[in-house]
């Protein structure tokens, strides 16, 4: 349940953070969430989709992580080796072992 009300938490948190992210044209982000699993491993979750009419290479999301008083402690990023088609959603999944309080997606890079 622990587990349940924190990644709750971090992902109400980081979904209003989300909005100043840096977005490339054609691309979406959203359902931002962190789960902590039982070795100590944070999985930062998010989902990125290509509303271009073309393929999207090259694609990574930044994530900055935050300690309780707001400090940013760490950064953190997720690649996709293979192109996302036109109309496709990627579903990023980016470990770390940072602990943190809050997190945002700050970047995402296409080429």
């Amino acid at each position: 349940m622990k587990k349940y009300l924190a990644s709750l938490l971090l992902s109400l948190i980081s979904a209003g953070a989300s909005a100043q992210s840096s977005l490339p044209h054609g691309v979406s982000i959203q359902d931002l969430g962190a789960t902590r699993q039982a070795d100590g491993v944070w999985i930062i979750t998010s989902t990125v989709s290509n509303h271009r009419d073309t393929a999207v290479t090259g694609l990574s999301v930044t994530y900055a992580l935050y300690d309780a008083q707001g400090k940013e402690i760490g950064r953190v990023t997720g690649r996709r080796d293979t192109p996302l088609a036109p109309g496709e959603s990627w579903h990023s999944q980016t470990p770390t072992t940072t602990n943190f309080t809050r997190f945002s997606a700050k970047d995402i890079q296409i080429q």
